[in-house]
């Protein structure tokens, strides 16, 4: 039917980082990737990892997940506050001061990027009242308007963490070792289930060895001191069910690492 298609790369400002209370505003042609080097030095980092380096702007158009999902949420709970372009042109920040949505004045102006600072998008984590516009939008998919600032939640980097893979005689298995180790609250950052078939399509394409059976990766974070006990708990539980997840790697928080790797690289 049609459609209006728009080029927002050049608005790249990373704009009103605030270590106090956790957040960053990013432009649309900010990519996590580059919001992460950004933070490398402040201790904190965005998690929201769909496996390509996305524009921030266009993950939460999209609603995007991703591996670290089960410890630090989506996008929709990461997103605090979206600036919006309306289809008759106006500009509506979702949650601006005084917890609540506003228009922005000089509605039909002030497109420009580049220009940190110009309009506060300070969150308001509290929400008692209200319509939850940033919710509705995040996913859009720009059916509503299309989004020209976002501000995120941001998380601290965790001091370690510990990488392993198992292998499992069924799926059924896997999946109940799974269900234990988040019932245990063991700090699992990424989990990710790989049957026969792509565990064999990930040995050809990036010649990760692991045997064809159904696998899981696995990535916990925490303090040193802490993820030695929950390596123990994991590896109990894992035990429990037919896999071994044992064999802990020293991995790089926020980094991935190469047993993710073959995930990045397929996009």
């Amino acid at each position: 039917q049609g459609g209006i298609c728009f080029d927002l790369s050049r608005m790249d400002t990373i704009a009103e980082l605030s270590l106090e209370d956790f957040s960053v505003a990013v432009e649309p042609g900010v990519t996590r990737k580059a919001l992460n080097s950004h933070l490398r030095d402040t201790g904190l980092w965005f998690p929201v990892d769909p496996g390509a380096d996305a524009s921030l702007c266009g993950m939460a158009a999209t609603g995007a997940s991703g591996t670290n999902a089960v410890r630090y949420g989506t996008m929709r709970p990461n997103v605090l506050n979206l600036r919006v372009v309306l289809p008759d042109g106006r500009l509506l920040h979702t949650a601006g001061p005084g917890r609540q949505a506003r228009w922005e004045p000089g509605d039909r102006d002030g497109l420009g990027g580049g220009h940190a600072g110009t309009h506060s998008l300070a969150p308001r984590r509290k929400r008692a009242a209200g319509y939850d516009l940033t919710s509705l939008f995040v996913g859009s998919e720009g059916t509503l308007g299309f989004l020209t600032q976002a501000t995120l939640r941001l998380h601290p980097l965790p001091e370690a963490a510990a990488v392993t893979t198992a292998a499992f005689p069924s799926v059924r298995a896997a999946v109940a070792c799974t269900v234990q180790v988040l019932q245990a609250a063991v700090p699992v950052a990424r989990i990710e289930f790989l049957d026969e078939v792509m565990v064999g399509a990930c040995g050809r394409f990036s010649g990760l060895e692991l045997p064809a059976a159904a696998t899981l990766l696995l990535e916990l974070h925490g303090s040193r001191r802490g993820l030695a006990e929950q390596q123990q708990q994991a590896g109990r539980d894992g035990a429990g069910t037919g896999g071994g997840l044992t064999g802990f790697g020293d991995g790089v928080p926020g980094a991935g690492g190469p047993w993710w790797a073959p995930r990045g690289e397929g996009w």
